[in-house]
């Protein structure tokens, strides 16, 4: 794989929650599609992507092998930290590739200024191509997705989680969809929102729709894009379901994280002034105590082992949450440490030389912190986990 090949992988990741039996709903603001643009190549024909007829099986373009990729991905993540696992839903996978679809007839066919990617809004200057002028419209919103396909789990919370990634290789190397659908999953579970959506303890069925299309005006030998859909649902069985102590992900032995977080709507490090496609933070660690009604962490140490150094971190919580009064509000027993990478310089290849790249690759990091639970108990976390090869 060539090295213009892996930096132009990033995923663009967006999220909302319809949680109706946590009294919240669910939806984000507009989002400007944000994805690195490939290095430019020769606009070779429109690519179109028109649907085979109307009664079109809905997951027959899904990807099934890629797509049972993320859904063990985001299971195995849950079980490796305490929680139970997920089973597939058919019913959300069809919700999900459907909307997928959707999200691939819009880039196949035009080339987006501002999208909001769990919205099927008709958009002014790409009106051909969006709302119910795409074949594949099925709700203006998650919510209306939801109640037209008569989802029986609605009552109990579904979460849905995107990702989208547009991939350039000079020389006509395509990264196959089951390698990209590994490489979003991880990415969802190092954005601080998406990863608590997917750590809800509560939740025990998914469902993932994953397609490929070929970007709009680009030349189809050297561009791939790929989209990611996953719901996941609480059931009336699961609903009740909780985490004793303090649960963290990553936790005690998980390995292969990301190094890096590039982008994710709504923004962790919103108001702070940073970019994070040009400065990235590291794999951010979440915390969540549900037994609790308040926690306050002290004492933070995030150790890089092989280098013997520590990491400077930023915590994100109740406390400096930039979304508070909205529906990604941070509760208060819940909480994020945020590895600050500007100065490890971690990239691998020559192009990033000396840039960062957040946490090292392939090496193991010691977090330990002090948590202070309903202003009353004093509690320690300790705990080891390894990062994969870098992402760029």
């Amino acid at each position: 794989m060539v090295n213009t090949s892996q930096k132009n992988l990033t995923a663009v990741i967006f999220l909302t929650m319809f949680l109706t039996a946590c009294g919240g709903g669910g939806g984000d603001s507009d989002n400007k599609s944000n994805s690195a643009t490939p290095p430019a190549a020769i606009p070779n024909e429109t690519a179109t992507d028109e649907p085979s007829g109307q009664n079109d099986d809905i997951a027959s373009d899904n990807d099934a092998k890629a797509a049972l990729i993320a859904n063990n991905t985001f299971s195995l993540a849950r079980t490796g930290c305490g929680l139970g696992g997920l089973s597939v839903d058919p019913a959300l996978v069809n919700i999900a590739t459907q909307h997928a679809k959707y999200i691939k007839y819009v880039f196949a066919n035009s080339t987006p200024t501002v999208f909001s990617a769990h919205y099927e809004n008709q958009i002014e200057d790409i009106a051909n191509v969006t709302g119910r002028n795409n074949p594949f419209f099925k709700g203006l919103s998650f919510t209306d997705r939801l109640i037209q396909a008569n989802y029986r789990n609605v009552q109990y919370g579904v979460m849905e989680n995107i990702a989208q990634s547009a991939y350039y290789s000079s020389v006509g190397n395509i990264i196959g969809s089951d390698i990209v659908a590994d490489a979003m999953a991880k990415s969802l579970l190092a954005a601080p929102y998406h990863l608590r959506s997917l750590m809800l303890p509560g939740s025990s069925l998914t469902g993932t729709g994953m397609v490929t299309y070929k970007p709009y005006q680009k030349d189809k030998a050297n561009n791939q894009g790929y989209v990611l859909v996953n719901h996941s649902a609480v059931m009336e069985e699961s609903k009740d379901k909780k985490v004793e102590g303090i649960f963290t992900y990553p936790c005690q032995g998980v390995s292969g994280t990301v190094t890096a977080l590039y982008n994710e709507t709504p923004s962790p490090v919103e108001g702070t002034g940073r970019d994070l496609r040009n400065d990235p933070i590291g794999q951010p660690i979440y915390i969540n105590m549900p037994s609790a009604q308040t926690i306050e962490l002290s004492n933070i140490k995030f150790h890089d082992v092989q280098r013997n150094i520590d990491v400077p971190t930023e915590l994100l919580d109740y406390g400096q949450d930039p979304h508070k009064n909205t529906v990604n509000e941070l509760p208060a027993n819940e909480a994020f440490i945020l590895p600050i990478t500007d100065n490890l310089k971690s990239c691998n290849i020559a192009s990033k030389k000396n840039k960062n790249c957040g946490l090292h690759g392939n090496s193991e990091y010691r977090v330990s912190f002090d948590v202070l639970v309903d202003n009353s108990t004093l509690e320690n976390k300790q705990f080891t986990f390894k990062t994969g090869t870098v992402n760029y």
